[in-house]
């Protein structure tokens, strides 16, 4: 019977110790939610974010972090309905002070852009048995009516870094090499963790940005190809070329293409020959010249593309042996 009084007694002490954290935490000295701005479309059509900067100050700083001794809510106008929960980021002074929350909401059928809602910061009954809480209402005034909402919440960012700049006591902004005003180091890892998804909404923000590229299909045609072949048609170059063909027995388009290969094999000649050029620097100029008689319709793309991949191939094999 000893040992289960004895046992009994020092759970009794065990249970008053853990539960003793809640009784030590003082009261916050003032509570408030500032500037509070709502954004939308920036991930998918249709998504909300809250931005919300809060202010929570203490005579002596709480030993236990914002994270565990705060939660703030958003809710319906009249409490009873709970939209979302977030927890402050006590990267510097525990949290406390001011700093960032916000709420993501990636449809609108949760919440509607433009309603009133209420924005509440409430202490976690872990360690405030009688926990408070202090509501904040918001309007329509509060959503962005910035044109393009992606430069709102950039805006919005930017303005809350440079005062939290001073209240953290670290430089949160910098300039990237174009002078353009993008978060620090130190800024990236906070707003990272006070707005998740940052880096998606506003990539620009950051010195290493990230896109959704657009790997949409593309289709092709000959249309521009079809026009090159048919451009001298009933032009005095079209009827010379015509009769040029007729001598050989061939079409107008293989008579010029024929003319084109000629004279690109003179300007290869030429530039070895009279010029002293190598191999693969006289292949480029013929290869310069067989674009320029593409662009004016003298010789097919199809071929151009072909003796492209091959003078490709050739060069490189040359390039390879000059080496060994």
């Amino acid at each position: 019977m000893k040992r289960l009084i004895r046992s009994l007694g020092v759970a009794l002490i065990a249970l008053l110790v853990t539960a003793s954290p809640a009784m030590a935490i003082a009261e916050p000295t003032s509570v408030t939610l500032d500037d509070i701005e709502l954004f939308q479309n920036l991930l998918v059509t249709g998504d909300m974010l809250a931005v919300v900067p809060y202010s929570v100050t203490f005579t002596t700083k709480p030993d236990e972090n914002i994270d565990k001794t705060f939660i703030f809510r958003m809710t319906s106008v009249d409490g009873t309905t709970e939209y979302g929960t977030a927890l402050a980021y006590p990267a510097y002074n525990g949290g406390y002070g001011s700093g960032i929350v916000s709420f993501y909401f990636a449809d609108n059928t949760t919440v509607t852009w433009g309603e009133t809602y209420v924005f509440r910061v409430q202490q976690n009954p872990t360690y405030y048995p009688s926990a408070q809480y202090w509501d904040f209402t918001i309007d329509s005034s509060a959503y962005s009516d910035a044109f393009d909402q992606t430069e709102g919440l950039k805006a919005k960012v930017i303005d809350s870094a440079t005062f939290l700049t001073t209240e953290f006591g670290v430089a949160l902004l910098s300039k990237s090499e174009s002078g353009a005003t993008i978060l620090s180091t130190y800024g990236e890892l906070y707003y990272l963790t006070a707005i998740p998804g940052l880096q998606q909404m506003v990539p620009y923000l950051f010195s290493v940005q990230l896109e959704n590229p657009d790997f949409a299909k593309r289709t092709w045609s000959t249309i521009v190809a079809v026009a090159l072949v048919t451009k001298y048609s009933g032009t005095f170059i079209g009827d010379f070329m015509t009769g040029f063909g007729g001598l050989w027995g061939t079409t107008t388009s293989a008579a010029m293409t024929t003319l084109s290969i000629f004279m690109v094999l003179v300007i290869i000649g030429l530039s070895i020959g009279k010029f002293k050029g190598t191999m693969l620097t006289a292949m480029c100029d013929g290869y310069a010249l067989i674009l320029l008689l593409m662009l004016i319709g003298f010789f097919p793309m199809v071929a151009a593309g072909g003796i492209a991949f091959c003078s490709i191939v050739l060069g490189g094999v040359i390039l390879f042996l000059n080496r060994a």
